[in-house]
């Protein structure tokens, strides 16, 4: 569930910009963690610094762009547990990937995007480059973004919508009330799709992965727009439901 950025505890702040830097493995900047996360660049620059400072983040000399240390990393990887859910994920996904025959992953909705937490490419080389991950992508142009919108706060769906929309990239839908009967669909179906809108010649199909009153995880599969219109929908959003069923247990 996507909350107000006003009303966000310390805590949630910290979070959220660790979540942030977590998204740009190569490094960034105190200005795109204050957009991607909605809070100043003072409040950022306060957290940025005291996470520094506990070994928890390092910054270039030169840029002082922040990413995750070394640290953070080996305390993560500590986990045993944590190591042995997050195979047992990957598997889940590797599995869909091949059934389908096409990318599939999984997405956590991460204040005003979808962060791609996981990707795996199916069989085929063509129409789906594997990309860097963690990303964030945008929430209303994606499927999973969709689906987890339509579960949350709806006047947090429209301010979402009028904010991507005001950005001069084409959207196919008109206008916030048609986004919102669009989220009502999605809700009906109990999926998602995205053709066209993220990327030109790419189509994803999204469920959402159940996790009690909120939604904040969703899982998908996306290919070349042209051999997803041949895939069997109803099969793929079965297989998807499965697979988001087991990961609903594993988070």
């Amino acid at each position: 569930m996507v909350n107000d950025r006003k009303d966000a505890g310390l805590v949630q702040k910290t979070v959220h910009i660790v979540s942030a830097v977590a998204a740009h493995p190569d490094g960034v900047g105190l200005s795109e963690v204050a957009r991607a996360t909605g809070f100043s660049k003072a409040t950022c620059f306060r957290i940025l610094t005291a996470l520094e400072e506990e070994g928890w983040l390092v910054a270039d000399p030169v840029t002082r762009h922040f990413s995750l240390s070394l640290d953070l990393f080996l305390l993560v990887s500590s986990q045993h547990t944590a190591e042995r859910r997050s195979a047992m994920i990957d598997e889940v996904l590797r599995g869909v990937a091949a059934e389908v025959e096409e990318a599939a992953g999984l997405d956590r909705l991460d204040q005003r995007a979808a962060l791609v937490l996981r990707e795996f490419s199916g069989p085929h080389q063509i129409g789906h480059t594997p990309r860097a991950v963690p990303r964030r992508l945008s929430a209303v142009r994606t499927s999973t973004g969709r689906v987890m919108l339509a579960h949350g706060d709806r006047a947090v769906a429209r301010r979402l919508f009028e904010e991507d929309a005001s950005s001069g990239a084409p959207l196919k839908v008109a206008d916030a009330d048609a986004f919102d009967a669009m989220l009502d669909r999605v809700l009906e179906q109990g999926y998602a799709i995205s053709s066209d809108e993220l990327e030109p010649g790419l189509t994803a199909i999204a469920v959402p992965v159940p996790g009690g009153d909120a939604v904040s995880y969703a899982t998908w599969v996306s290919g070349p727009t042209f051999r997803m219109a041949e895939r069997d929908r109803p099969q793929v959003v079965a297989t998807l439901r499965g697979a988001a069923e087991r990961l609903s247990a594993l988070l």
